[in-house]
């Protein structure tokens, strides 16, 4: 049972991809494998393979809170105070515009 247990830690973290994670993902996908390997919930031979896809899906939920160190990835202005703060996220095109472009872009920009 343990043999599977540790080929199926394997194959999940070998086959999932978490694009939120900040890490490149061979070495997220090495971490995680190792994590799940020492994780209390994913060791119990009682639970019920239901069981074992919710502990699996909340400790990836749980590395890619921590890899950014426990806020949302997906939300520019992250921070505490929030209304406080002038917001200026640099994408792709104010990149363009700043770098690439005329005078007039980088004024834009």
């Amino acid at each position: 049972m343990d043999n599977f247990r540790i080929d199926l830690l394997k194959h999940l973290a070998g086959s999932i991809v978490v694009k939120e994670h900040r890490l490149r993902y061979q070495k997220e996908q090495f971490d995680r494998f190792v994590t799940s390997s020492r994780v209390p919930g994913l060791k119990s031979k009682s639970q019920s393979l239901r069981e074992f896809a919710r502990s699996y899906a909340l400790l990836i939920e749980t590395l890619t809170e921590s890899s950014h160190n426990g806020k949302c990835p997906k939300i520019e202005a992250n921070y505490d105070d929030y209304a406080e703060q002038t917001i200026k996220p640099l994408n792709a095109t104010i990149f363009y515009y700043f770098f690439g472009a005329n005078k007039a872009g980088r004024t834009w920009a």
